[in-house]
């Protein structure tokens, strides 16, 4: 952070520039002295000699990988990605980020990713595989955006790491942890429940849900059509509409949907009461209302359904075991399988374009199907 030291009494001025910390752990700072009419100015001058240093180290080998990350996102990410693959790297991301916050792009070794994937398997972390496919993209852009040379990407001499097994009793809950997490939901907002209960009956993604507005509501036929999401890039919050092959109607139960129409008269309601101030979205010349909005009408950020969700595992973990807010969507589909719902209606149901993604995503049902179906044999015999 910047900040300026007094160094002749009412003339002078020492400016401080924080630029980060170097690979060898010290701290890197840059000094400048100038006149300024006192210390607020000083202070001034002090934040813009480190935004503009910042910005000129932002164009070669010398920007921090958390800001070619920003850039990733912007230029490549959210434009080229689909916003579930997005959603799914993002997590992945906040290691990467967290473990090479300070570290210069062209000072990123080969050594230097081999121990980050050394720490993620002593801290027996997941997603080893997605991890190194988001580093490859990564340098994969800076050589083609010339960040770095071509002869220097370091992920040329990192092996693909394989992705130790997950122990599936963590990924969903069961029967009876669903009945007790919707009770202890009772305790959050109207909203929040609602989310919660999207994500665990019908299935949906935080994006999906967040991107819900009122022309996908069919209260006759109890449905939702999801066919938008909401995706997070540099540049805000970006509304999507999901690939063709991913469009799907989702039916909820009854009072489901009773509940999802008192929040969207309330939506409505609130949007007549603003007038000017609304700030909804259009689309080909409609306006959207948004059925999870702030006050003024703009869509939450799907992040904040995750800090919630967090925050409210942590105060019941005594009670209720923590799962990933995604985790509802994998205790919807492993409950409907437990209940000989057809494979093909969860495949369509969770949007995956292949059944081979539902068949092996919850491969541990079909097992235990495949267990059933021996017993019944060996009744036989």
């Amino acid at each position: 952070m910047a900040f300026a030291k007094e160094v002749s009494k009412g003339k002078k001025y020492r400016l401080f520039a924080e630029l980060g910390i170097l690979p060898n752990g010290k701290r890197e700072r840059r000094t400048k002295i100038v006149e300024a009419g006192g210390m607020k100015e000083a202070r001034k001058l002090a934040r813009d000699f480190e935004n503009d240093l910042m910005e000129r180290l932002a164009l070669n080998e010398d920007m921090f990988l958390s800001v070619f990350v920003d850039k990733w996102i912007e230029n490549y990410a959210s434009v080229e990605l689909a916003e579930t693959t997005l959603e799914k790297y993002e997590n992945t991301l906040e290691y990467i980020v967290d473990h090479f916050r300070n570290i210069r792009m062209g000072d990123i070794t080969s050594l230097m990713i081999i121990e980050f994937f050394n720490k993620e398997r002593k801290e027996k972390r997941g997603s080893l595989e997605s991890k190194y496919k988001v580093l490859q993209s990564l340098f994969k852009h800076a050589i083609k955006w010339s960040v770095i040379k071509n002869d220097e990407n370091p992920m040329d001499n990192v092996e693909k790491p394989k992705n130790a097994k997950r122990q599936e009793n963590k990924d969903f809950y069961r029967q009876e942890e669903i009945k007790q997490m919707l009770q202890l939901i009772q305790e959050l907002s109207e909203e929040q429940q609602l989310i919660v209960q999207l994500a665990l009956i019908g299935g949906l993604r935080r994006g999906e849900i967040t991107a819900i507005t009122h022309d996908v509501l069919d209260f006759t036929n109890n449905t939702i059509l999801i066919k938008r999401a909401i995706g997070q890039t540099a540049k805000g919050l970006q509304l999507k509409d999901t690939k063709t092959e991913n469009i799907r109607t989702v039916t909820l139960p009854k009072h489901l949907m009773e509940h999802i129409h008192n929040i969207y008269i309330k939506k409505l309601s609130l949007k007549m009461e603003l007038g000017n101030l609304w700030k909804g979205h259009r689309e080909d010349g409609k306006e959207l209302i948004f059925l999870f909005s702030d006050e003024y009408g703009k869509p939450y950020r799907p992040d904040s359904i995750t800090q919630f969700w967090n925050r409210f595992t942590i105060r019941h973990k005594d009670n209720l075991r923590r799962i990933r807010f995604h985790d509802l969507r994998h205790s919807s589909a492993t409950y409907l399988l437990s209940e000989g719902i057809n494979m093909k209606i969860i495949q369509k149901r969770l949007g995956h374009k292949n059944i081979k993604t539902t068949l092996n995503l919850y491969s541990h049902v079909t097992e235990k199907d495949d267990e059933k179906a021996s017993d019944l044999f060996n009744n036989l015999l």
